[in-house]
């Protein structure tokens, strides 16, 4: 007989050996390191007997959405055991998460999927998308001169978690998907063992200074010839000429690479040959609307505009239902209507429209809504669209 519940403080361990051993990882040495990114109150265990054999967890974040921020349960710490495959325990879990999501009054979920092809069916799409990156060193000259007027310091990795927290809002304001990290992840980075091992593959921190303030930092490792830029951050365009440029620049390389980069990113347009730079898009965020109405009154649009939506949601029935949704420049309100619709979508797809990454029409091309209305799309694709494009750069 299976049972679900939340776990006690004295099975945390256990639960974190489970969640471990489900994707192949070793244990951590001090699975308390981990107790700051967990409440015990957010957990789902499922147990045969005695036995934990499938969990899973949320964080309570903050996430960027266009025009504000808003509260979301950042899933993550999903597992079933292989013992126990097959046996409708994902289901159990992800089906109590969102009601319990729904209950405390989160109007959003999130999460970073594993495996693609899992989570549509729990209603999740794809809020942001992002770019992996290639070029040979030969070709990262840019179109244009470019002259760095300010200076750059290395960064001491003691200093992560008091220096770069501001560089990383202020980069990413305006921009929808983006989690601020949490204090223990900077503290996380700074006491990465990287920092204290000898011999190749260190993690170096760089920042960029303007006028004694600075203006950006990049993240980056070398090693068999290849710079690898983890993670930059550059609040004017004059700070991210200059790090990519010290990236590339990087002695004893030929190639560089780059990750987790947003879809409109202005790298490859600074360049002299973007042809040469190999682009890799792949699915970053990916989101759930657990609560419809309150999720499309938060954001902004960017016109004004009346739609009613038919949403259709297998997994939670308060969603499948019409709204009838009113966009202005005083605020956007969302009820429910039993007025005829102007577009038939399902949950997932709407998610994926939310943040602004993919429009109406390309989903309606790709056979995921109906537009019941003539006209009804082209509204949409006005009403939510973005000035930046989702991008999601780091996890929670």
């Amino acid at each position: 007989m299976l049972e679900l519940r939340q776990i006690t403080a004295d099975e945390f361990e256990e639960w974190v050996r489970v969640e471990a051993r489900a994707y192949g990882n070793r244990l951590n040495a001090d699975p308390e390191s981990l107790r700051p990114s967990f409440d015990l109150d957010r957990s789902i265990a499922v147990f045969d007997g005695g036995d934990i054999v499938g969990g899973a967890h949320s964080h309570l974040q903050e996430i960027s959405i266009p025009g504000a921020t808003s509260a979301i349960a950042g899933v993550a710490n999903i597992e079933v055991q292989p013992t126990h495959r097959r046996r409708g325990i994902m289901t159990m879990m992800m089906h109590h998460q969102l009601k319990d999501v729904y209950e405390r009054g989160e109007p959003l979920a999130g999460l970073f999927a594993s495996e693609s092809v899992i989570y549509g069916r729990f209603g999740y799409g794809i809020g942001s998308l992002r770019e992996e990156w290639s070029i040979e060193r030969h070709y990262t000259g840019y179109a244009h001169r470019h002259e760095a007027a300010g200076r750059f310091a290395f960064i001491n990795p003691s200093a992560i978690g008091t220096v770069l927290p501001d560089v990383f809002r202020r980069s990413t304001v305006g921009r929808p998907g983006v989690f601020q990290k949490a204090a223990h992840l900077w503290e996380r980075e700074a006491s990465a063992p990287e920092h204290r091992q000898g011999g190749r593959g260190g993690i170096f921190y760089v920042g960029y200074y303007q006028d004694d303030r600075m203006e950006g930092y990049a993240r980056y490792r070398t090693g068999e010839g290849t710079v690898t830029v983890q993670e930059l951050m550059a609040t004017t365009r004059t700070a991210a000429a200059a790090l990519w440029r010290f990236c590339f620049d990087t002695d004893l390389v030929t190639r560089a690479e780059a990750e987790r980069r947003p879809v409109d990113d202005p790298l490859p347009w600074m360049l002299a040959d973007p042809r040469r730079l190999s682009r890799g898009t792949r699915d970053g965020l990916w989101l759930r609307l657990v609560n419809v109405a309150a999720a499309l009154t938060m954001r902004e649009y960017a016109a004004e505009g009346r739609l009613v939506i038919e949403v259709r949601d297998e997994v939670c029935p308060w969603n499948a239902t019409r709204f009838a949704l009113e966009a202005s420049c005083e605020g956007a309100h969302c009820k429910t209507t039993e007025g005829a619709p102007d577009i038939s979508i399902g949950v997932a797809a709407l998610g994926s429209t939310y943040l602004g990454t993919v429009s109406f029409t390309t989903l309606e091309q790709a056979g995921l809504l109906d537009e019941k209305k003539a006209g009804a799309l082209e509204r949409a694709n006005r009403m939510f669209a973005v000035q930046q494009q989702p991008w999601t750069p780091c996890g929670f």
